[in-house]
């Protein structure tokens, strides 16, 4: 069952405007599906080129322009699907565009690093970049009463698409196979990782990690590692869509926090799995649910702005050295909006060095009563 993406018709209305349409996101987050029902309506003038399939790959690698140029010849759309698996595509479609750029040329890739590093340099002002995450919390819901309940169990098994209305029991199955197929198979296949075992227990720290301040040192120490192999590996997972991070803000305060780190998983499905831990989202059985509520909140937030086709949002967290801190800190044209993440009802009041540091912020505590209102928000985007 298809469930609309936010991104849709935003992809839509960017059909036939002379740009070459590129799609990243993760594997699993319905990219394929998406693209098939943006180009459905096409019927039969649709060419779809699966570049992971051993043929399509060899054909675009040996650079036979007449070879090529047959693929799409007699068709309106062309999407060239995994596009990051053939090393030069960035060429290879600005061929395409240059001389035939009557065709709508759509490319999908799995890693931003790769199909970034291919696509960047030979399309220049001929593209429009979107990306695609799991199903996010604002897609699946449309009220504020619906965003509350369905929240502790977005919370368990994240929004994977493949997902939806399943069972517990198979969303636990299906999750433990896609850190199984995604992460040991494919993350670990990337050129750069070359310590497979170091990638799964780096992860996993990680994993233990969201919503705390994260030391290279630390880690590079348990994992017996490099601080440069640790901070290399982190890099290679954020592009391929497995975590992000955040940085710390600073407006020049003497005492702020300016070089310290979050770390987020894109998807808590994901997370949980990596830890075998599906419980549900009470603070009796989940010591880690603030956190976890706090993890939701931002890749949320991020989720919904991409998917609207805007850039992503300004993210940081503040903390000084004596430890005052707030959760959450989103900077958009000069404005500044401070909230603070408590699962329950619990309302929190801003640090007084904040509030007189930076006069015109708006601070905010945000729980599971309004979710939503605070994922929605879309001024000044």
């Amino acid at each position: 069952m298809y469930i609309k993406r936010t991104l849709e018709e935003v992809i839509k209305n960017q059909l036939f405007k002379g740009k070459v349409i590129i799609l990243y996101g993760p594997r699993q987050s319905g990219k394929t599906t998406l693209v098939k029902e943006i180009v459905k309506d096409f019927g039969t003038s649709v060419r779809f080129v699966d570049c992971e399939l051993l043929a399509n790959h060899d054909l675009l690698t040996r650079r036979n322009t007449e070879e090529i140029f047959s693929l799409v010849r007699g068709y309106k759309i062309v999407v060239f699907d995994e596009a990051q698996t053939v090393k030069g595509i960035g060429s290879v479609l600005k061929s395409l565009f240059d001389h035939y750029p009557e065709i709508q040329y759509i490319s999908t890739g799995s890693s931003s690093f790769d199909l970034i590093n291919e696509v960047s340099e030979p399309l220049t002002g001929r593209s429009r970049e979107y990306i695609l995450y799991p199903l996010g919390l604002t897609e699946l819901t449309d009220r504020a009463f619906d965003a509350e309940n369905r929240l502790g169990d977005f919370m368990r098994f994240g929004g994977y698409p493949g997902l939806q209305g399943e069972t517990e029991e198979e969303k636990k199955i299906q999750l433990n196979a896609l850190v199984s197929q995604y992460l040991y198979k494919n993350i670990l296949s990337i050129e750069g990782f070359r310590k497979p075992e170091l990638v799964v227990s780096l992860l996993k720290l990680l994993a233990f990690q969201i919503g705390h301040e994260v030391s290279f040192r630390e880690l590079s120490q348990t994992l017996n590692a490099s601080i440069a192999t640790v901070q290399k590996y982190i890099g290679l997972l954020e592009t391929n869509y497995v975590i992000m991070r955040i940085g710390a803000y600073s407006g020049n305060g003497r005492k702020e926090v300016v070089r310290s780190k979050k770390i987020f998983f894109i998807d808590l499905g994901l997370r949980n799995a990596l830890i075998d831990n599906f419980a549900p989202m009470q603070s009796t059985a989940r010591p880690d649910v603030g956190v976890v509520f706090e993890n939701c909140m931002i890749v949320e937030r991020l989720k919904h702005v991409v998917h609207l086709g805007h850039r992503a949002p300004k993210q940081f967290f503040w903390r000084t050295v004596d430890q005052k801190e707030i959760d959450y800190i989103e900077e958009r044209n000069g404005r500044i909006k401070a909230f603070e993440f408590k699962w329950g009802s619990i309302s929190a009041q801003a640090p007084k060095s904040f509030m007189e540091h930076y006069k015109n912020a708006s601070f905010e505590t945000i729980n599971q009563k309004n979710v939503y209102p605070f994922l929605l928000q879309e001024e000044d985007l």
